[in-house]
């Protein structure tokens, strides 16, 4: 299941700590204050918050909300453990740019967030694809039978370690710099079997239809072989032994 994270950042690295966040409506937009605090009060920054749409007229100069320059906003935050899904190819390509430019500017690369097992509610239920009987969602995330999950059994050279799920409905673009700074303090990586695994089940939460990496068994009780290879992708790693 896992391998050593090797030197190169790739699809299938688990990093202990990355922000998941979602823009809520109404967007609302953060722009420096002209308010200077009473003295003796220390350094401080403070912005003012436009609410969208009905405070775009207030915006001085007007809002670049649609525009490159964009704007800083309120979001809401979770910081958890998160997997890199970013294509390797283009992880080499991002990494060579920001070496020739020396700065990572605004670049972002997708990644899905790692929740416990444990967290989810011991009498959460779903059906199952196969039986249409109800059964309990921590079981169908351990089978894999969960649509939007991926499981992730305990991490390697973690004490007391618990099973995790990458949850694929919340994938989302996180600042370049959050890998980069945390590219030694990676838990482990996925190997290749594993990964097409992942891709396979993240093609099922998106499109509904499944993509076989095995042999499948076709109705005259043979076993058709099945030779899908992903390019691109890094098998460099070294499985855990």
């Amino acid at each position: 299941m896992y391998a050593h994270p090797t030197p190169l950042l790739s699809p299938g690295d688990i990093f202990p700590s990355l922000p998941f966040t979602i823009l809520t409506s109404p967007t609302r937009v953060a722009r420096p204050s002209a308010w200077n605090p009473p003295a003796g009060r220390g350094p401080a920054e403070f912005k003012r918050i436009y609410t969208l749409p009905g405070e775009a007229a207030q915006l001085q100069p007007g809002s670049r909300i649609e525009t490159q320059q964009c704007e800083e906003t309120l979001a809401t935050t979770r910081v958890v453990k998160g997997m890199l899904l970013t294509w390797g190819s283009q992880i080499e390509s991002d990494e060579r740019t920001i070496q020739n430019q020396g700065r990572v500017g605004r670049k972002g690369w997708l990644a899905a967030p790692i929740f416990k097992i444990s967290d989810i509610p011991q009498n959460s239920e779903e059906e199952d694809p196969l039986t249409r009987a109800r059964v309990p969602l921590r079981d169908l995330i351990r089978q894999n039978r969960c649509r939007d999950n991926f499981y992730l059994p305990p991490f390697p050279e973690v004490q007391g370690g618990e099973d995790h799920y990458v949850e694929l409905r919340r994938i989302t673009p996180i600042g370049v710099q959050y890998f980069l700074d945390s590219r030694a303090a990676r838990i482990a990586t996925l190997t290749q079997d594993s990964l097409n695994e992942l891709f396979s089940a993240l093609l099922w939460s998106l499109t509904r239809a499944e993509l076989f990496f095995r042999p499948v068994t076709c109705e005259c009780g043979r076993e058709v072989p099945i030779d899908v290879r992903f390019h691109g992708q890094n098998f460099d790693a070294e499985p855990w032994e």
